[in-house]
């Protein structure tokens, strides 16, 4: 994994933290906790793509998800309540697209990219958890 991504995917576990609408936000997902509304971040991969205006840099497209669960008796409240969750998450990580100038617009994408908010299936009631996927574009050096 490249070195910039861990400090990227710190900031948005940062950003998380920092809406204050959570009891609990990790790197990574902690099996244990019971703990909601929780979030937690994951690194799913990364690209890399050879620059067209500099030989010596490469573009990194990191690809992270974003799950968000909740718990409710009322299924459908549940719902409803994870999708706001995640749509405020959503518009706090596009407050500062650029990730504290780690990431920037490329061609390959821009700086932050948020995806489709899905139901996690299998989740057992009265739990519910959504997530999305957040795509971070930034250019490092070709090692």
């Amino acid at each position: 994994m490249p070195a910039a991504a861990t400090s990227i995917l710190e900031d948005i576990v940062s950003t998380l933290g920092g809406t204050g609408l959570f009891t609990e936000v990790s790197l990574g997902r902690h099996e244990g906790s019971t703990a909601v509304p929780r979030a937690h971040v994951t690194y799913e991969g990364h690209d890399v793509f050879l620059s067209d205006d500099s030989s010596g840099n490469v573009w990194v497209r990191l690809q992270a998800r974003v799950a968000v669960r909740t718990r409710s008796d009322d299924f459908a409240e549940g719902i409803t309540r994870a999708a706001d969750l995640c749509a405020s998450v959503a518009d706090a990580l596009l407050a500062d697209p650029y990730r504290g100038q780690r990431c920037r617009h490329l061609p390959i994408g821009p700086a932050t990219q948020i995806g489709q908010t899905k139901m996690t299936p299998g989740i057992r009631r009265p739990e519910v958890e959504m997530t999305f996927g957040v795509c971070c574009h930034f250019e490092q050096e070709n090692t």
